[in-house]
Parts: structure tokens; sequence; C-alpha cells
């Protein structure tokens, strides 16, 4: 992988490369190598949002809740990676001031009658996050935890848990009673994009464009928050928008000649009208 690698993410040559053959050759005949493959990148320009529908309008076609009076982590509903929300009612509270996730990992969007809240990632999960929310009794309360991944060496390798694997506290007591949508998102062939979108909710925008020849190319999300992009079912990797990667590579076989379809899932309800598909990675 390109963190200084000497070659590319795309495997193009880099500076370093060069100078590894420069350094090597001083002492050895390199060989010369003729390449079997003519790795051509090409800029399918820009798309468009052609449909768009909230994570809330098609949650139960994604996943089949599981109830429980305490919330569960991912890894006992077998789930290994992706994001996985956790819905209950608000039937006692009057008012939300105080909220804490006991055991939660990595990150949670919070949403009271699908109206973001607040959002708490890493270290601002071991605290007590102030909040002011009025809301109905009966309101409903979404947490949509994110899994950004595994540390696989150190003294946190036992404490891995993705999701919520304690306790919700609310104004300082524990909130019982949870459905739990787990979303590997390996099923979105099941979306339906005529249910109904709301500006600042989590969602999914499809976009298509027509190939008549494939070439590698690059991904730019540009104006995006936060999420994760699929091209032709693949998962391609996450975007965020406070980089530093700022493209995605999409190797040419991904592609298919005629149409090919890219969904995104953005989660912080940040978008613009489009994406670009760039014959360059990142720039700057």
């Amino acid at each position: 992988y390109d963190y200084d690698a000497v070659l590319t993410e795309a495997g193009d040559f880099t500076p370093k490369y060069e100078k590894y053959r420069e350094v090597i050759g001083k002492y050895t005949l390199l060989p010369q190598v003729k390449f079997s493959t003519d790795i051509r990148k090409k800029d399918y320009g820009t798309l468009k949002v052609q449909e768009k529908v909230s994570l809330f309008r098609v949650l139960a076609d994604l996943s089949a809740p599981v109830k429980n009076p305490f919330p569960m982590p991912m890894e006992k509903l077998d789930q290994s990676y992706g994001y996985i929300l956790y819905r209950t009612s608000l039937q006692r509270e009057q008012n939300l001031e105080k909220i804490r996730l006991w055991g939660a990992n990595d990150r949670a969007n919070i949403f009271v009658d699908e109206k973001p809240v607040v959002t708490l990632y890493d270290r601002q999960l071991l605290t007590e996050a102030q909040v002011k929310v009025d809301f109905e009794s009966g309101a409903v309360m979404d947490i949509l935890m994110e899994n950004m991944g595994r540390v696989n060496f150190g003294p946190r390798m036992e404490s891995q848990r993705k999701g919520i694997e304690g306790c919700v506290q609310l104004n300082g007591h524990m909130h019982y009673n949870w459905e739990m949508y787990t979303l590997p998102l390996d099923n979105l062939d099941a979306l339906d994009f005529s249910r109904g979108y709301e500006e600042g909710t989590p969602g999914f925008y499809r976009f298509t464009f027509e190939a008549e020849e494939t070439g590698d190319t690059f991904l730019d999300f540009a104006g995006w928050g936060k999420g994760c992009a699929f091209l032709n079912g693949f998962n391609l990797g996450r975007f965020w928008e406070i980089g530093p990667q700022k493209r995605l590579y999409i190797p040419a076989p991904l592609l298919k000649k005629g149409t090919n379809e890219i969904i995104l899932f953005e989660t912080d309800g940040k978008t613009v009208p489009e994406i670009s598909l760039r014959a360059e990675p990142d720039v700057g």
C-alpha cells in the first residue's frame, strides 16, 4: 500500500522507486522488464445524483431488528464490519441533557425523531456528552455506530467489540429496551430509492455512468461528509472530508463496458449534488 511505498496504490512508479533502481543498479545489472498489461487511466467526468433515499426509510429492507433490554455489540449479532443502528423509545424522559455510551466503538451519530443530536468519536465516547433536546413522550432515539477498523497489536486488542457493548445512560441513568439493526451493507440490491428522503440524515445516493472502454479511475468525493462507496456492488472503501485521502482508487477490472453503478452511503448529512471520476489520484 502506498504509505511511502515505492509503488502507488494504482501501481505507478514513484521517485522513490527510481532512486532504488539507481542505488541497486550500482551493484548489479538490472534486467529489462516488459510489462504485459497496458494500464490506462480514464476521466469519466462528473456524475450527478440520480436517486437518493434516507437510511431511516429503508432500514427494514436492509436488516431485521433484534430486541434486547441492553444494547449488544456487533460480534454478538454475528456481524464483523460496517454499521449498526440502535433504536429505542423515549417513554419516560421529558428531555435529554446528558448522554453517555459505555463500551462504545468507534463513532456514534445520535438522532431523536430522526433529527441529529450529536456525533461522538474516539475519546469523546469515553465521557458524558452534554446536549439539549426537548421531545414528546414516545420519541424515537437512534444511535448509528460505525466500525472504523480494529487494532491488531498492543493492549487494546481485547477491547475491540464494535457498536455498544455496555449500556447507554440518559440523564445519568441506564436506559433499557433496544432494537438493533445490523448493517454490513452487503445487500444494497434491496434498496428502494422511492421510499423518501430527508435532508441532514444518513442516506444512500445512486449514480450511473456509461463506459465505452474501461480504465483505472479515481473517485473524487469533494463536498461529501463521511461514509463509504460501492461500485457495481463492490465496496471501494471509506471517504471522510477530513482527509488526508481525497480520492478513492478504482481499478479498471471493477468496471464493465456499458452501464456502471456507484452508490454512496453518507452518515453526516453533508452532501453535494455530484461526484467525479478523474484520471489522476489525490491532488495536493
